[in-house]
């Protein structure tokens, strides 16, 4: 079979659904369809090219990459930022903790409250990896003006803000 292309697709798309009796809006499908596209694209590609050769998963960079922003938090305060579960950080933060990158504390006051830090090694294990993760969001986004990506941001940021 040929290649088909994006737009192509998202043509098929519509049609298959208006012949099976479903509305469709070709401004709302492809816009969510190209953003999921462009998501699972951009992850993939930083998972292969930036994240495995550091020992690090996506969710673990973003936790710690939200821990170097906010410095010392709580687990649920990362899940927020981190944009993970609750139960996805503590798993997260187990598997950071043992290598060395986090490391958790039991507030004095109250020995329920654990808020997480990183070490040093975490931190430049952040550094290291925002690095070369950024040349990749470079690379990503070559494609857009200054003014596009001013653009695009503030309707994503638009978007997120709306559903939280």
């Amino acid at each position: 079979m040929d290649q088909i292309h994006a737009k192509d697709y998202e043509e098929l798309m519509v049609e298959r659904a208006r012949r099976s009796g479903v509305d469709v809006d070709l401004d709302v499908l492809t816009v969510t369809f190209n953003l999921v596209r462009a998501a699972n694209k951009l992850v993939a590609d930083l998972e292969q090219n930036v994240y495995r050769s550091r020992g690090v998963s996506y969710a673990g960079f973003r936790v710690m990459f939200a821990l170097w922003v906010v410095g010392e938090s709580e687990p649920r305060q990362l899940a927020q930022l981190a944009a993970v579960t609750r139960s996805s950080v503590s798993s997260v933060l187990n598997t950071l903790e043992d290598a060395g990158l986090v490391q958790r504390r039991r507030e004095s006051a109250d020995r329920r409250v654990v808020t997480v830090d990183l070490t040093r090694q975490g931190l430049e294990t952040v550094l290291d990896t925002f690095e070369s993760h950024h040349a990749r969001e470079r690379t990503w986004t070559s494609e857009l003006s200054a003014a596009e990506r001013r653009s695009l941001a503030t309707l994503l940021r638009k978007m997120v803000e709306h559903h939280n």
